[in-house]
């Protein structure tokens, strides 16, 4: 499926969370890393998907979390996490994105 999710740590456990390691490096930004890695949570396509910018800002996103010039993040030790349809997604300034489903 994606290359940022195939080729970065990318791990599904026994809690049914989906853990991408993201490379501020990679030419692809961190809101297209979470929708790579959301549809590998919900193995789908990403079209499937509902926008992500109806549930997030994707400028700030990549901008706080690696899309800048020299692509590093914007801040250290920060975390966001917000709804996106059916899942919580969580991003760090490690690199890590992680995808659940909502709590029931």
């Amino acid at each position: 499926m994606s290359t940022i999710t195939t080729a970065i740590a990318h791990q599904k456990d026994e809690r049914e969370r989906t853990r991408v390691w993201y490379d501020c490096d990679s030419t692809k930004s961190v809101s297209e890393a979470i929708v790579s890695a959301a549809s590998e949570h919900a193995n789908c396509d990403p079209s499937s998907l509902p926008s992500l910018t109806s549930y997030t800002d994707i400028d700030a996103l990549n901008t706080l979390f690696g899309d800048s010039s020299p692509r590093a993040p914007s801040l250290s030790g920060a975390t966001l996490e917000f709804s996106y349809g059916a899942l919580v997604v969580t991003v760090d300034s490690a690199g890590l994105i992680e995808i659940r489903n909502q709590s029931r």
